[in-house]
């Protein structure tokens, strides 16, 4: 569903999803069915709808307040911002480039639990100050003010992206000087905490309060996932960045002499296995000629095809995208997702031609290396596609980790 855009500021839409309006509903219902559960509070359906509906209207306002904030501390410490998208209790933002400095980091992760701190502050003041207000503004007031205090003590919880996370890991980074030691740290420690938090929670549900052991609930099983898919990543990202050609295993090339009829060349067609790639690669004498596409049998009548060699319509072997066996997996993957074939051409440091690497090999190689040890059915049916198994992304990790600067 399209998110509804409400304003726009430094040229970054702020939107709001439309699954917001249903949990405004939902948070409003919520909290007028909480309102007498309260000694000494009697307020008709009217009024508790009344205080569920501002006190869910308002506490949105104060988390786009704090977005605006945090979205202003962003640009200026460097990050590249695209959109955002608010989701009632937070907002997902769409980041082209992220702050490349620790200390950059920790400015950003402290600017919204410290506005929502400040914020539920004011209110408490404000209702100290009150004196002749009517007692459904300071009921508002109150429920606004312990709400932030419940977002500041949940964006300083050092779970997987949340603010406390990142500052927990951008303050390791900032002391230890290495961005892997801070990340592995609250990996670890994102794990062992949302398991405890989601503990907790189950017994709030049953036992203190059922909205806030759902969130707690919640929130240990965001944590939880969040922990396994960052550790998956990380496994990746140092697959992609230690890991050389060399190191994988080539597709062999196709042969055939130089001096090779059509009528050979269509055998040599007719009898490959599989959907295997459409490039043959000339030899003359043991030296690499060059090499040519199945279609050109296309381009001469079969009549001709006994007096026509393969030779005559060689292309220079320079013109196949190649790497050599010492680059970096992640820069040949890159070089792949520019071609239209989705294959490349190894070669030596002495530029012969070693074989062919493509997403499949690509793929299956980091299934290996994670320890993933895929039915041999499944990887039949993955040999003739051209394509990087289970719907693995590796591109887009890559543009991922460029955006986080780890590359």
């Amino acid at each position: 569903m399209r998110s509804l855009q409400i304003f726009k500021i430094w040229g970054i839409p702020f939107n709001i999803h439309p699954y917001w309006f249903a949990i405004l509903f939902l948070f409003s219902w919520s909290i007028s069915n909480q309102v007498n559960l309260v000694p000494g509070q009697t307020y008709n359906i009217k009024e508790a709808w009344l205080i569920g509906f501002l006190t869910s209207f308002f506490l949105l306002s104060t988390i786009i307040f704090h977005e605006v904030l945090h979205t202003f501390v962003s640009i200026n410490q460097g990050v590249k911002i695209k959109k955002i998208t608010f989701y009632f209790l937070g907002a997902i933002l769409q980041i082209d480039k992220e702050c490349q400095t620790a200390l950059g980091n920790i400015k950003i992760a402290i600017v919204r639990p410290l506005l929502s701190f400040f914020t539920a502050l004011i209110l408490l003041l404000v209702i100290y100050l009150s004196g002749s207000y009517e007692q459904i503004i300071i009921d508002i007031i109150k429920r606004l003010a312990t709400l932030n205090l419940f977002l500041t003590f949940l964006n300083l919880l050092p779970i997987g992206s949340l603010d406390g996370g990142n500052l927990l890991k951008s303050i390791i980074w900032y002391f230890s000087g290495s961005k892997n030691k801070g990340r592995n740290f609250l990996n670890k420690f994102t794990l062992t905490l949302s398991i405890l938090v989601f503990l907790f929670g189950i017994i709030c549900l049953f036992t203190i309060n059922l909205y806030y052991g759902l969130l707690l609930s919640f929130l240990g099983l965001f944590g939880f996932n969040s922990s396994k898919s960052e550790n998956q990543f990380f496994k990746i990202e140092n697959i992609l960045k230690l890991s050389k050609v060399s190191d994988l295993k080539l597709k062999p090339l196709r042969r055939i002499e130089f001096n090779s009829t059509f009528v050979e060349l269509n055998n040599v067609v007719k009898n490959k296995k599989g959907n295997q790639d459409k490039y043959l690669f000339l030899t003359n004498s043991g030296r690499w000629e060059g090499f040519i596409e199945e279609k050109i049998l296309k381009s001469v009548s079969v009549k001709k095809w006994d007096r026509t060699l393969v030779g005559e319509f060689k292309t220079p072997i320079n013109n196949f995208t190649s790497v050599k066996t010492s680059t970096i997996l992640w820069r040949a993957i890159e070089k792949i997702e520019n071609t239209n074939e989705g294959l490349i051409l190894v070669i030596n440091d002495a530029e012969i031609p070693l074989g062919i690497v493509d997403r499949n090999k690509i793929g299956y190689f980091v299934f290996d290396k994670l320890g993933l040890n895929l039915p041999s059915n499944l990887v039949s049916k993955f040999n003739n596609k051209n394509q990087y198994p289970l719907g693995i992304d590796l591109p887009r990790i890559i543009k991922l980790m460029k955006k986080k600067g780890d590359i």
